[in-house]
């Protein structure tokens, strides 16, 4: 039988214990106080404790079904362009935002070339561009860091799950890139 257009549009459901989703509420809201501890009174903490609430429910869903869904990923743009709108006019200076947008379209495009050439997964793609508003935001050094860590991470992930026996080839990415971008943010 052929799947139609309809059956590969239906969302899958996500799986995951009550006891795994308690512990991702748990961690968000941690990773969302600590944001909040470090950056305060930037104007742009806001956006950070949003990603890193959001980021570490993406991080849980990518871990247990190797995907980051589209009803997180998609509203939190305007979400964060909103948040980082909101900081720069508090700081009166537009330049970050600009920055931010840019960076974004750059990520999205760099993230956009590897899924059609080395098979990053499409959800990658959409939170590298979350990630590319949020780091560009404060800097391109910021990001670059921000992507190196990230990067680095899932590389040596993969790395232990090649040497554990793992030939599947699959990692997901996106708990990597969250983790570089709230140290990028933190440090």
């Amino acid at each position: 039988m052929t799947a139609t257009h309809a059956d590969l549009a239906a969302p899958r459901p996500i799986r995951m214990t009550t006891w795994a989703w308690i512990a991702t509420g748990v961690i968000a809201a941690t990773a969302s106080i600590v944001c909040a501890m470090r950056i305060y009174p930037d104007p742009a903490m806001p956006a950070c404790c949003y990603f890193a609430a959001v980021g570490t429910v993406l991080s849980a869903i990518d871990v247990a079904v190797m995907r980051l869904p589209d009803f997180l990923t998609l509203p939190s743009y305007p979400a964060l362009l909103l948040a980082l709108a909101w900081a720069s006019s508090t700081a009166d200076d537009t330049q970050p935002l600009f920055r931010g947008v840019e960076a974004a379209v750059v990520v999205l495009a760099a993230f956009a070339v590897q899924h059609l050439t080395i098979g990053v997964g499409l959800g990658d793609v959409k939170l590298a561009g979350l990630i590319g508003l949020l780091l560009g935001y404060f800097g391109w050094t910021v990001l670059f860091q921000g992507l190196f860590v990230g990067c680095t991470i899932g590389a040596l992930w993969a790395a232990a799950l090649r040497l554990r026996g793992s030939r599947d080839g699959y990692v997901p990415l996106g708990p990597a890139l969250v983790v570089g971008t709230l140290v990028a943010v933190l440090a």
